[in-house]
């Protein structure tokens, strides 16, 4: 099969975390730049439902469900992109775990659950697709952070911990393959409106303070379209303008907020 992407000189794209939020804005996107993407994560109806609405726009979308923390998945997803739309040319992590919680309180489950999904997996596919990146001597990494990895911000968790470590996997795959034209840049976004996030309403901050999804697909767009010769990051923060919608004070205020109500560790989960 020859992707279209191929045939207008831009490289197979590949989405972790692909179903919803900011992984289906960046997949759409990609998509609509010309690249074939395929789309990965474990609920396959929403992958197709992403997937259709690529081939609508008349984009090439092909849907991977598979859940990138088993063993071999990694490698696999890699595999059958290859296979289908060609060498991964632009690798996008934005699977992600999330469980609030002082350390004290986190379970080591929890704890593990959160560093295999957040960092495990985008050190997997990273060293799948950068021998083939260095062959060829041109490809993009893109991590999904967030802007708790770049603070201290207490009952974050292994999320937290996880988020920053992935900022310093990002920082040495960027050293080590900065002259053989490849760029890895961890795009980390404050407070955005997906269903990993605390709903504004609940928090007093209006819906238009807070960023969408779309907001973080137009920053990978844009370090995409950077000419060859420029590195921007490899850490890009992106926050909502208004102080209020800090990632890490909003984070902060949701913990209070939710111990003030009696309940537990915040768990979500999306891939």
């Amino acid at each position: 099969m020859i992707a279209v992407a191929e045939t207008i000189g831009l490289p197979a794209a590949l989405v972790a975390g692909a179903s919803s939020g900011i992984g289906a804005a960046v997949a759409r996107r990609l998509a609509a730049r010309g690249h074939a993407v395929a789309l990965v994560g474990r609920r396959e109806a929403e992958l197709n439902e992403v997937a259709e609405s690529i081939r609508t726009g008349g984009g090439t979308a092909l849907p991977l469900a598979l859940d990138l923390a088993e063993p071999g998945a990694p490698a696999e997803a890699v595999a059958a992109t290859a296979a289908a739309l060609g060498p991964v040319g632009v690798l996008v992590c934005s699977a992600g775990a999330i469980r609030l919680a002082a350390i004290h309180e986190t379970e080591e489950r929890h704890w593990e659950r959160q560093v295999r999904v957040n960092l495990t997996v985008p050190f997997l596919l990273a060293r799948e697709v950068l021998p083939g990146m260095r062959e060829r001597r041109h490809g993009w990494i893109v991590n999904i952070g967030s802007g708790v990895g770049s603070e201290v911000v207490p009952g974050s968790g292994g999320y937290g911990v996880s988020k920053h470590a992935v900022e310093r996997l990002t920082e040495l795959v960027h050293e080590e393959n900065r002259d053989l034209g490849i760029r890895a840049v961890t795009v980390a976004p404050g407070w955005v409106a997906t269903r990993l996030a605390a709903r504004p309403a609940e928090l007093g901050v209006p819906e238009d303070e807070v960023l969408d999804a779309e907001d973080i697909a137009d920053t990978v767009a844009w370090l995409l379209d950077r000419p060859a010769r420029m590195s921007v990051g490899p850490l890009v923060r992106v926050e909502p303008t208004a102080s209020r919608a800090a990632a890490g004070d909003a984070m902060t205020r949701h913990l209070t907020r939710a111990r003030a109500e009696g309940a537990g560790p915040i768990a979500k989960e999306s891939r």
